[in-house]
């Protein structure tokens, strides 16, 4: 493959819903293109794009995959992208990564609830964009019909370019509404008869032809004057007055097809080609300068070099940095400046893709899309710059997890190979989080569904990792709301030889939320010699983490030591720790102790049509509702909830909003537990046993 320049280059990202048949797409364009010989397909197995063992086994895509086909005199870097919303993370990365998006609707479907999501998303970059209705040979095919809900749902901008022949088990073809001129496909789809538009569509293309001409002519003044002159638009005009309201976002155009036929996908690839502006004319990048200027990088060869790291993928030659070059160029085997880490590379081969290889190019321009091998340093959301030159770019914004389960090592798997494996995956894979909560001793795996979490273990598997998972803990607290005064700990035990005697007095109260432990010491007089009050203090510490309620750690009291006895022989540090330890867990249950549950923030982002099920539901589960705002469609529902009301909300929330709604949690504070519930909670523990004497 040669290289191209900017003028040449145009960077689509294929978005919609999962099982709307992007990858199918995927497949007719790269048999189209003569990169294969073979049409891949999703369902038996042979894909390829969707190459990865866990991609074989759910037929669905779930990392973006790059390939580039040659069209027209030009390249076309088309990035795949996953259509399900457990992988949504990295689709969204992948659309700030391009320039143009082909969104593919299914035509028995129609728009569905990640077409809708993926449409916003490139709607707030004001990308380029362009439909696709595949499967018109699918029983209840009605492409009037997805082109209404599309002009509805997503944009009434959308406009059709085209028309399909036939429908169902009769789809033929497709009619072209500027050239007016039918389309049919050989058995494969790779040979094409133009022929005149069908007489019974006659009236149709007529009809459609001329909405294509009022939406044309009214998205441009110039083009309004010519068109109510004349009355209507010249073939030239009409291709022209296109490509411009595609550029500026105005029009959406519409085509149609069956990827699985491979029918309508090469005047699709015309389409693109000749309708999508290419990335010289991309949108410019704003980053961070030296002394946090603010800097504009535009998709030039001649500005200087700067570039970003949209995908880390592992490959026999190491990690694989799928890089988005901003401006400048970039060539193989020199040296490269990562502006994230401030850091010096060295740049080894350039790669661009194709199905089952990647060929090596010795410079890519500004808009094309390469494959960086053996770079040590570079992680997802980085950015390569001129050192000289400095501009970094903002990494994606990554959401936080909502779902967690904890992990459990099952069979021999050791924990440090654990350890590693998961910080592989994660380099890979930036929606999932890792973490370990100090305060249930868990291994804490996160992500954005259940599914996410399911293909994380078996990656896992693959490398010979076996873990089981369990529902996180709730790291409860305790504390008191009460007064203990006068309280005595005390430890006396002899053996024969030398015993251990140690005896402390104790006040215990409730300390603000959030202090954990005040320790007073007030001791006059000597009554505990100066060198065992630590020692009290030390196992007033150690009994707050193993629990005097249900075993959860303490919280939030203040202690004051005024008293004490001691030994001249038998005293030693350990039994003044000992009588601290008793101390105060009797002076704990007699200050009226409480368990204390940890709140969430949370956001709910749904259709208006779903509030008064939303709200009910978080009332049910004991949210305190904090308010409500529109946010682009959506209406977000503030809130604070327990922590232990939010372990199942992720499928509750898929399943009553038919996956159209989305939420986030952030960690917020403690509070008092209802009575009720805390027993359950105290019932489900062991009862706390009190220290022998």
């Amino acid at each position: 493959m040669r290289n191209y320049s900017e003028a040449e280059i145009r960077d689509v990202v294929v978005i919609g819903h999962g099982g709307s048949g992007k990858t199918s797409l995927g497949e007719a364009i790269l048999f189209d293109a003569k990169l294969v010989t073979r049409l891949g397909r999703v369902d038996d197995e042979t894909s390829n794009l969707d190459s990865e063992p866990e991609e074989k086994k759910r037929r669905g895509t779930i990392n973006p995959h790059v390939y580039a086909v040659e069209w027209q005199k030009g390249k076309l870097n088309l990035i795949d992208t996953s259509g399900q919303g457990d992988f949504i993370v990295d689709t969204m990365v992948a659309i700030g990564a391009a320039d143009c998006a082909l969104c593919v609707v299914s035509a028995s479907d129609g728009v569905q609830v990640y077409t809708e999501k993926t449409w916003e998303e490139a709607d707030g970059l004001h990308m380029p964009r362009v439909l696709f209705v595949n499967k018109m040979d699918r029983e209840r095919a009605d492409f009037d019909g997805v082109l209404e809900q599309a002009r509805r749902v997503l944009s009434p901008a959308a406009v059709a370019v085209q028309l399909p022949i036939g429908a169902e088990s009769s789809f033929e073809g497709v009619v072209d509404l500027i050239g007016q001129q039918s389309y049919r496909f050989s058995e494969d789809g790779r040979d094409v008869t133009v022929g005149e538009v069908p007489a019974a569509m006659a009236a149709a293309v007529k009809e459609a032809r001329d909405k294509l001409i009022e939406e044309v002519a009214g998205s441009d003044d110039e083009l309004m004057s010519v068109y109510f002159d004349a009355g209507t638009l010249t073939d030239e005009e009409l291709q022209i007055g296109l490509q411009r309201a595609v550029a500026a976002g105005k029009l959406f155009p519409v085509f149609c097809g069956s990827a699985a036929q491979n029918r309508g996908v090469q005047a699709l690839l015309d389409g693109l080609t000749a309708l999508l502006p290419p990335a010289s004319a991309g949108r410019s990048r704003t980053g961070t300068g030296k002394a946090g200027a603010e800097v504009r990088r535009s998709p030039k060869s001649s500005e200087p070099m700067s570039a970003y790291v949209f995908k880390v993928i592992p490959s026999e030659v190491g990690k694989l940095a799928l890089v988005r070059i901003v401006s400048g160029k970039i060539s193989a085997d020199a040296p490269i400046w990562n502006a994230t880490h401030e850091k010096g590379e060295r740049v080894g081969q350039l790669y661009v893709f194709t199905p089952g290889k990647r060929t090596s190019v010795p410079e890519a321009h500004a808009g094309d899309i390469v494959g960086l091998a053996k770079l040590k340093q570079t992680r997802i959301g980085d950015t390569f710059s001129d050192e000289k030159e400095l501009v970094k770019f903002a990494p994606p914004a990554i959401p936080a997890p909502v779902v967690r389960y904890s992990l459990h090592i099952k069979g021999k798997t050791d924990e440090a190979k654990l350890a590693q494996k998961l910080h592989d995956i994660h380099e890979e894979d930036l929606a999932l989080s890792v973490e370990y909560d100090p305060a249930t001793k868990e291994t804490l795996i996160g992500g954005c569904g259940p599914v996410h979490i399911e293909a994380t273990l078996d990656k896992l598997r693959r490398v010979g990792v076996e873990v089981d998972l369990a529902p996180p803990r709730v790291p409860y607290l305790e504390t008191i709301r009460g007064r203990a005064k006068n309280v005595e700990g005390k430890h006396k035990k002899q053996t024969g030889g030398k015993g251990q005697y140690g005896v402390c007095y104790l006040d215990l109260e409730p300390a603000p939320r959030g202090s954990g432990l005040q320790f007073e010491d007030a001791i006059v007089g000597g009554s505990i010699p100066r060198q065992f009050i630590p020692s009290v203090e030390k196992g007033i510490k150690e009994r707050m983490v193993r629990g005097g309620l249900a075993g959860y750690p303490i919280a939030d009291v203040k202690v004051r030591l005024f008293d004490g006895k001691y030994h001249d022989v038998d005293s030693d540090s350990r039994s003044f720790e000992m009588a601290g330890s008793k101390g105060f867990l009797t002076a704990f249950k007699q200050a009226q102790p409480v368990l204390l549950e940890p709140y969430m923030k949370i956001e709910v982002a749904i259709p208006e049509e779903y509030m008064g099920a939303i709200i009910g539901d978080l009332n049910n589960r004991r949210a305190h509702i904090g308010g409500m705002e529109a946010k682009g469609k959506s209406q977000v529902v503030m809130a604070q909830i327990p922590m232990s009301e939010t372990l199942d909300y992720s499928a509750f929330l898929r399943s009553a909003t038919g996956g159209r709604g989305s939420f986030s949690l952030a960690t917020s504070h403690y509070a008092e537990m209802p009575q009720q519930l805390a027993d359950k909670v105290i019932a489900a523990k062991k009862h706390v046993e009190e220290e022998e004497e």
